[in-house]
């Protein structure tokens, strides 16, 4: 465990923070060697496999050696840093698969770096518009790490030095952007700007919860505003008069003719008439004698009336 705290504490300025446990985790997986060098080159990083045959377990083995070994440039771009770790990690795990089987940037090469670089594929860890430009990459997946790629990269500061001041001028701004641990004035910036957006994000939530009661509010008030109609109990439809009102499985109707053997009947919302036999069961309504029929439920109803609100 404090060797694993000890690679945290050495990759975490040069590592974006959320790939940082899926490095670790790769890292966990084999016995790698992983130099970092403070070159500049023109070698962003590379793979090399053991020297010596990998000891068998027990034996005390033969030092680094026996180890895979991946060197990257420290100095790179932190997006551009991580993407060459992937690619590098790619040409050891088809080394493992394949042996000298398989060419340095074959098919099956480009299929490990796809496959590996999938979970690190997150807005969480690159800008959008690397990611981007990372799945045009991927179309044809090139053994060199692009123009068009090294431009994206770019952007946030070719070096790491141009990408603190960059990052750190976006944070000034409000503005956060995935990077590494950037040291504890940007640590300080970051801490106070996620928690102006927690306390935007719990105001917005109250407001939001607010409308959404208001809402709920004015709709208990309009249904307890609509007259409810008493049921009279089930008879057959040719026992009511004319302008008697029924439902039938939930829905309301005018008695419009009395005309056996079908009787007219007209929803009062649509003005759709239809016609049912006069000996099916329906049942009668009946609403307070003291409510006008312009404020019965139905086409041109509107409980806001009184109120001198607005119906729609």
């Amino acid at each position: 465990m404090r060797i694993e705290r000890d690679l945290v504490s050495a990759l975490k300025p040069f590592i974006i923070t959320t790939a940082l446990p899926k490095v670790i985790a790769l890292l966990r997986q084999d016995g790698v060697k992983l130099a970092l060098s403070s070159r500049k080159n023109r070698v962003l990083g590379y793979y090399c496999p053991p020297k010596t045959p990998v000891p068998p377990p027990g034996h005390p083995g033969s030092g680094f050696d026996s180890l895979h070994t991946i060197s990257l440039q420290v100095d790179l771009n932190p997006y551009a840093l991580l993407f060459v770790f992937v690619h590098e990690w790619a040409h050891l795990l088809t080394r493992k698969q394949h042996g000298n089987k398989a060419t340095p940037h074959g098919k099956e090469w480009k299929q490990n770096f796809k496959n590996l670089f999938e979970p690190f594929h997150s807005t969480t860890i690159f800008p959008a518009d690397i990611l981007q430009t990372i799945d045009a990459y991927f179309v044809k997946t090139s053994a060199y790490f692009e123009a068009r790629l090294e431009d994206a990269c770019n952007r946030y500061g070719k070096n790491r030095k141009e990408f603190a001041r960059t990052y750190m001028g976006l944070l000034r701004q409000g503005q956060v952007i995935p990077a590494p641990y950037m040291g504890r004035q940007a640590e300080i910036l970051l801490d106070s700007i996620l928690q102006e957006r927690r306390e935007q994000e719990e105001t917005e939530q109250s407001r939001r919860i607010e409308r959404l009661q208001k809402e709920l509010d004015l709709e208990k008030a309009k249904k307890a505003s609509v007259p409810q109609a008493v049921s009279l109990g089930f008879l057959p439809v040719s026992r009511l008069e004319a302008g008697s009102r029924i439902r039938i499985d939930g829905k309301e109707y005018l008695v419009e003719e009395q005309s056996r053997p079908l009787i007219r009947l007209k929803d009062p919302d649509s003005g759709q008439e239809s016609r049912i036999h006069f000996l099916l069961q329906v049942e009668a309504l009946a609403y307070p004698p003291d409510i006008p029929p312009s404020k019965l439920p139905g086409k041109g109803y509107c409980p806001a009336k009184e109120s001198h609100s607005t119906c729609t």
